[in-house]
């Protein structure tokens, strides 16, 4: 008759040997292979490009007219009538002899700016009107492009072409020299007179601007005021 085998000996063996395979896997130096084929990797963010700079109401020349829809550009009469003066203009202007001139004695002068040689403000009632006198090396654009930025500071339309420059333009002599006089009245009480003197190396800008009914009380006096000018240059 076989001997009996008790249920916990057999369990016993069963340890035995898983220990002992145990302890031969450690022997020989084996260990579990890992797992590599998934990577995790840290890609660097990228650098967001800098934005690029704005342009600059500067990047236009003297007197470019404004370009339509850019509403950076200014709608002024030019540096004499507001904008920052480029470099150089300064330096040019106070280089340019002061022509000789009998103002009225009604018009107080007030400070100059880097491009004026000139500047008075004159009472009529209540209000009072601006006069200018200005000079830039070079020819500011021209005619036609005074003339249309004149007209936008009024509230005119700004589409005026060659043709029709005559429709604004009054031919003049000023102590000698031709100019050109342009005489503006807008919409909504606005008004503006110019005066340019074009020269071989430079222009002469002469304004009176302001309300409508001071415009045209000062007009005699500021014709008078222009024909008193002796030029220096």
């Amino acid at each position: 008759m076989s001997p009996r085998i008790h249920p916990w000996r057999s369990l016993l063996n069963a340890l035995l040997l898983a220990a002992a395979g145990g302890a031969a896997l450690a022997a020989s130096g084996c260990k579990p292979k890992s797992d590599d084929s998934i990577r995790v990797e840290q890609v660097p963010k990228e650098t967001e490009p800098a934005p690029m700079a704005a342009n600059l109401p500067n990047d236009l020349p003297p007197g470019h007219p404004a370009i339509p829809g850019d509403t950076s550009a200014p709608s002024m009469a030019g540096p004499a009538a507001g904008m920052a003066a480029l470099p150089g203009m300064a330096e040019f202007t106070a280089a340019t002899p002061t022509p000789k001139w009998s103002p009225p004695a009604d018009w107080a002068a007030v400070p100059l700016t880097a491009t004026r040689k000139g500047s008075w403000r004159a009472p009529v009632g209540d209000q009072s009107a601006e006069i200018s006198v200005s000079v830039f090396e070079g020819q500011l654009g021209g005619l036609l492009a005074n003339v249309n930025r004149w007209r936008g500071k009024v509230g005119l339309t700004t589409d005026l072409t060659e043709d029709r420059l005559g429709e604004n333009v009054q031919n003049l002599t000023l102590n000698g020299r031709a100019a050109q006089w342009v005489s503006l009245d807008g919409p909504d009480g606005q008004s503006l007179d110019g005066v340019l003197v074009f020269m071989p190396d430079k222009v002469w800008s002469l304004l009176l601007s302001g309300p409508t009914d001071a415009v045209k009380g000062q007009r005699p006096a500021f014709r008078a005021f222009l024909d008193s000018i002796q030029w220096q240059d």
